[in-house]
């Protein structure tokens, strides 16, 4: 998929993406700055870390031109953006913070397939537990 974010960014400012210790290892094993987690990763709690904000934005962004600098090694939370799973909702929604969903628009069942992705990263990488519909 082409990168249809690429200039935009506004998901990246004061960003609250989850990192689990998978995403974490991919982001340092393809560094090219000897990147350690402190770095670019917060703690949020037992099993997960947050990507840090510098200066209001992601620690990956650059900010002058909007591209991930590590768009290829991005963390998976990135990866399923903009559909995030809405706790308050407990279902899959498409992030109203987004100004390009209309360019993501999936067919249902590929939006369920995505969904249940999320769902399974959220309970098994992030151990967060979800309500049963």
């Amino acid at each position: 998929m082409n990168n249809k974010c690429q200039d935009c960014g506004k998901c990246c400012l004061e960003t609250e993406m989850p990192l689990s210790e998978r995403d974490i290892e991919l982001i340092i094993a393809n560094s090219l700055n000897n990147l350690n987690e402190d770095d670019f990763a917060i703690k949020k709690n037992k099993d997960y870390y947050q990507l840090k904000n510098i200066n209001g934005h992601c620690f990956f962004l650059d900010n002058q031109s909007k591209i991930c600098k590590i768009y290829a090694n991005r963390p998976q939370g990135c990866r399923f953006y903009p559909i995030i799973y809405d706790f308050d909702k407990n279902q899959c929604v498409f992030d109203e913070e987004c100004p390009r969903t209309d360019l993501f628009q999936l067919m249902e069942i590929d939006f369920k397939q995505h969904c249940n992705r999320i769902k399974q990263f959220l309970r098994e990488e992030l151990k967060i537990s979800l309500k049963i519909n």
